[in-house]
């Protein structure tokens, strides 16, 4: 097994991945109605994970950010404000203002 990463930068690994395939999407939906703070479900993040992250579940990286202070707030700056259970589902609260910064970059690792 691979040596764990810092769990903040796993879980962007899987984000990046995930808006370079997805962004779009949540862009345009969430710019038709205007939102600025919306819930991701971290559903589409468990499959965009990479287990050479040292993390054999996504959600045991997750777990280990919501344990970490430090780890939360440096998730803030990219515009993932918290983490909630919704209907039993794990999701990430996402400010979509600070999280296009994250979006614009992804889509800049693809030139």
């Amino acid at each position: 097994m691979a040596e764990k990463r810092d769990p903040v930068e796993a879980f962007l690994a899987a984000l990046r991945i995930y808006l370079k395939e997805r962004g779009h999407m949540l862009f345009s939906f969430s710019g038709a109605g205007s939102q600025t703070i919306v819930r991701l479900a971290l559903r589409g993040l468990w499959r965009r994970h990479d287990t050479s992250t040292g993390y054999i579940k996504f959600m045991d990286a997750v777990r280990e950010i919501r344990r970490n202070p430090e780890a939360l707030e440096r998730l803030r700056e990219y515009g993932i404000l918290q983490f909630e259970v919704f209907e039993g589902e794990p999701y990430a609260i996402v400010d979509l203002r600070r999280l296009r910064r994250l979006y614009e970059e992804a889509l800049k690792e693809e030139d």
